[in-house]
């Protein structure tokens, strides 16, 4: 019988023994699955519903014990009995305990009978019959689920008996079978293993018996089949070595003439060296690189002493520049070998290190003006910090120039670059040797001061800059005047880093900015709090956005002829929660400074149009708008969208923008406001005069009123020149067919004078101080009633 056989019988005999257990506890699984489906639906369900329908007389018996009365409840609780009794006599154990749920039934129908017809409240004796018969019951209940228990109890103990008796028989059957097949195979197994191991250790001349018909006997004869190959293959090898040995001169210069073609394609020279330092290789590349005894002897005393040092193999490894007379720089390079000698390469890194100079230069330096740019500036100022000793000092100038985004918007960028290399230049004369000149960035510069340096008095150098940069600039045809601002912070005791140092000059140069500009300032405790509460307001700001702490008050202007109300002037009001209201002039530079100006502005223009939807139909409301709206948001459709969300007609919206918004004279400017006037709504110049061209922007754009400023309007009483100026503001409003607003009218004088000069509204605290919009109302109606009297 073959192995084949044998283990085929084997897995038949040991699957048989494999289905028997399997059937045995197929068997006892399917009992005790029947067994425990016996005790949940039978004895835990029966017994849960006996139990609810048990609580749902003993509730009913108690309501009425205490005088509830609720008949049609109590039928209604009833019948929930009977449907759970209905369960429970269904899922019964026993005979017994089905005849006291149909008992139970019958009780409990009866007494819902008698509610359900009389109406009346049954006696507390109507459920004590009923409330025995349920203790009977679940006691009943109770016993035939403690028989079901044991009974599932004895099914286990027979189940576990009768698994551990038919896997001790399937132990042994295995056994048997294992055993049985090994006294059949291995034998012949470990005769094959013997003649394959002398095969293996080189014994070729192994007596192998493979007579037998067997998987043994196949083996056996595979192994002398084998043993035969293994005898022919080696006599063939050998044969090979011989013929081989007979060319590998041949081989030998082939290869020779592979290494000389390879070295002389090298791009870097190389030269090897015995151990006495004889030459034995030179390639080609090292002899175009090299020519002459100078050169030669150059190269030589850039590298270490090695005869005393020959027997250590590492002994002079390593990289060595060498500077020839004729400006180049080589790298040598020189490894030892193994046994003595050494292998030198030499490579020409003249045009790498003019590169890597360009690069290092590149990055610390800017590329518009060749400055140092701020890597520079901190590299520099860290050494002056760690250098400084006291009482010397080291300063450090922020520079902001006044002025010059107006030149960059207005002339283009061209010139503004030209601007800044002027500025560049003029920084680096005016400063000298004393400092160090670095661009930060955009129009910021920095100059750093040593202590030591002459001239090192940071207040004078600052004096100088700003006279130097408020000289005026021809540029491309351009006169430009611009102006500097500047922060100055200074080491106190050697303690500050660069980055303090820098923060410092930045908070002077913000207050340098904030009191007028063209001017510097040094660095003070109390600049820092400043800032802070700044930072402070804006952070209040943002929040004041998103809680709704923003309002509106309403100015009136009224027609100069009647007296009635035209318009109302929406003035951005802020209830902040513990600062109480804080006027205009505090929060809302800080809001274009901050980048919030667009969200308040579009906040605006919603609540505006919805708060002037209820007006009369005559009356308009002016919203003011920030340049700042012009350049962050797409504002026209921010205002079509607040008219079309209010349902405020466009002819009822003024927009008033100030000059400053046409300094930019952009393209995109004036095709914003066309745009915002093809909507329907009219645009009005606020301030009007303050400005050094406001004639030239009537020209640039068809306004539909003019503002005349406050400040105009102050001195039309006391001063001739004053309503004069006034008067010809009026004329050219009327001949240009623009309506005139006179802003700040406080007293009857002016307002008489203003009439007689044709201007066409008013608006001042004579008629009204800004109000909420609770009080557009009551404004309109006493200005109504002044203007019928």
């Amino acid at each position: 019988m073959s192995i084949r056989t044998k283990i085929f019988f084997g897995c038949i005999s040991l699957t048989l023994v494999t289905i028997f257990v399997g059937f045995l506890a197929q068997n006892s699984q399917s009992k005790l699955n029947a067994a425990a489906l016996g005790i949940y639906d039978n004895a835990f369900q029966s017994m849960s519903y006996l139990r609810s329908a048990q609580a749902i007389i003993l509730g009913i018996s108690r309501e009425i014990a205490v005088g509830g009365t609720n008949t049609a409840v109590f039928v209604d609780q009833l019948q929930s009995t009977l449907d759970a009794l209905d369960v429970a006599r269904e899922r019964a154990m026993s005979e017994r305990g089905a005849a006291l749920a149909r008992q139970l039934q019958a009780a409990v129908s009866e007494l819902q009978a008698t509610l359900r017809d009389s109406g009346a409240s049954p006696g507390r004796r109507d459920f004590e019959a009923i409330e025995r018969t349920f203790d009977s019951a679940v006691g009943v209940y109770a016993s035939d689920g403690f028989r079901l228990r044991q009974s599932a109890e004895a099914l286990v103990a027979e189940t576990r008996l009768k698994t551990f008796v038919a896997m001790a028989g399937s132990i042994v059957a295995a056994f048997l079978i294992t055993l049985l097949l090994s006294r059949a195979i291995v034998p012949s197994i470990r005769q094959a293993v013997g003649i394959a191991t002398a095969i293996a250790g080189g014994k070729l001349d192994n007596r192998i018996d493979g007579a037998r018909s067997d998987e043994t006997g196949l083996l056996l004869t595979a192994l002398a089949t084998m043993q035969r190959s293994i005898a022919e293959k080696i006599g063939f090898i050998e044969m090979l070595m011989a013929q081989q040995a007979s060319s590998h001169d041949v081989e030998i210069a082939s290869q020779n003439a592979r290494f000389e073609t390879a070295l002389d394609h090298m791009t870097l020279g190389l030269r090897m060296y015995d151990g006495d330092d004889r030459l034995l290789v030179q390639n080609r590349r090292f002899s175009e690189m090299f020519d002459g005894e100078d050169v030669l002897a150059s190269l030589a005393a850039a590298l270490p002493e090695r005869r005393a040092t020959s027997h250590r193999p590492e002994a002079g490894s390593g990289t060595y520049h060498c500077r020839l007379a004729d400006g180049r720089t080589i790298e040598v390079s020189q490894e030892a070998m193994a046994g003595g000698g050494r292998v030198v390469t030499y490579d020409d890194i003249t045009e790498r290190q003019r590169t890597e100079a360009r690069l290092h230069r590149m990055v610390r330096h800017d590329a518009l003006t060749g400055l140092p740019n701020r890597i520079l500036f901190r590299e520099h100022l860290q050494s002056e910090v760690a250098a400084v000793r006291h009482p010397a000092r080291v300063s450090v100038l922020c520079l902001d120039l006044d002025r010059f985004k107006s030149v960059n918007d207005t002339l283009g960028h061209p010139v503004g670059d030209a601007l800044l290399r002027e500025t560049a230049t003029r920084l680096v004369g005016t400063t000298g040797d004393a400092g160090m000149v670095i661009r930060l960035g955009g129009d910021e510069f920095a100059v750093v001061l040593g202590g030591d340096a002459p001239g090192a008095d940071a207040g004078a150098l600052a004096e100088r800059i700003i006279a130097t940069l408020s000289q005026p600039v021809h540029i491309e045809g351009h006169h430009i005047a611009i102006g500097v601002s500047i922060g100055i912070a200074q080491t106190v005791d050697g303690s500050e880093t660069p980055d303090e140092l820098l923060k410092n000059a930045d908070l002077a140069l913000y207050a340098a900015k904030g009191e007028g500009r063209g001017t510097y300032r040094f660095f003070a405790p109390e600049m820092e709090a400043r800032v802070q509460g700044r930072r402070t307001m804006e952070l209040d700001l943002r929040v004041a956005i998103a809680d709704g702490q923003f309002l509106l008050h309403y100015q009136p202007l009224v027609n100069a002829r009647s007296g009635a109300v035209v318009a109302f002037e929406a003035l951005l009001r802020w209830h902040h929660p513990e600062r109480g209201v804080v006027p205009p002039g505090d929060f809302i530079p800080l809001a274009e400074e901050a980048g919030l100006i667009p969200d308040i502005g579009r906040w605006v223009l919603e609540q505006a149009c919805r708060d002037a939807v209820a007006w009369p139909v005559g009356v308009k409301v002016a919203v003011n708008l920030s340049p700042l709206q012009f350049q962050y948001r797409d504002l026209v459709a921010d205002v079509e969208g607040a008219l079309r969300r209010s349902g405020l007609p466009p002819t009822r919206l003024d927009l008033e923008i100030t000059e400053s918004l046409m300094m930019q004279d952009s393209d995109a400017t004036l095709a914003t406001l066309h745009a915002l006037r093809a909507l329907g709504v009219r645009i009005a110049m606020d301030d009007f005069g303050t400005g050094f061209s406001s004639l030239s922007y009537l020209r640039r754009f068809p306004f539909d009123k003019i503002k005349i400023d406050r400040s105009f309007i102050r001195d039309v009483v006391e001063s001739e020149d004053g309503l004069a100026i006034v008067k010809a503001v009026i004329r050219l409003g009327q001949s240009l067919r623009m309506d005139v607003v006179a802003e700040g009218v406080e007293t009857v004088e002016q307002k008489t004078l203003l009439c007689q000069a044709g201007c066409q509204e008013l608006q001042g605290y004579l008629f009204s101080r800004p109000q909420p919009v609770s009080q557009v109302a009551e404004i309109i109606r006493t200005m109504s009633m002044v203007a019928a009297a």
